[in-house]
């Protein structure tokens, strides 16, 4: 919290990589980083050490139809946004008088695009599971 004030969705900005503005069109983001700890037995039933092992990063990146149609345009004929070369996304939280928080997701491929709507709807948001090489967090 900076003086008083949590950090909002209003505060976040993303950009992704190859565009020149922010992204509109994105209702949500999540990533995630994950470490192996392994328990190392020895004597007795408890473990006698903790072991560390590999990250694991992923995302999920929700945006409008409408960025999805624009990334798919700009793919070659014949492939879809899966085949999309690696990219960076950029994640700023700049809360009003508060300090900015940048975070970096770094060699990002998309592994699955999810499309669909319900009755109701008056839009579509997609799902963009991401395999993400790095987070950088507080860059």
């Amino acid at each position: 919290m900076i003086n008083g004030n949590e950090y909002a969705w209003e505060d976040i900005q993303l950009v992704v990589e190859g565009k020149a503005l922010p992204l509109e069109g994105h209702v949500e983001i999540k990533y995630t980083v994950e470490k192996e700890h392994t328990e190392i037995y020895g004597r007795g039933a408890d473990p006698v050490r903790l072991g560390r092992g590999s990250k694991k990063y992923s995302a999920t990146l929700t945006i409008l139809q409408s960025e999805l149609e624009a990334m798919q345009q700009s793919m070659p004929a014949g492939t879809d946004i899966t085949d999309k070369a690696p990219f960076t996304i950029t994640c700023a939280y700049a809360p009003a008088g508060g300090v900015e928080t940048v975070d970096q997701l770094t060699y990002c491929r998309i592994k699955k695009v999810e499309k669909g709507m319900k009755t109701g709807d008056g839009n579509m948001a997609v799902a963009l599971d991401l395999a993400v090489g790095k987070i950088n967090y507080n860059i």
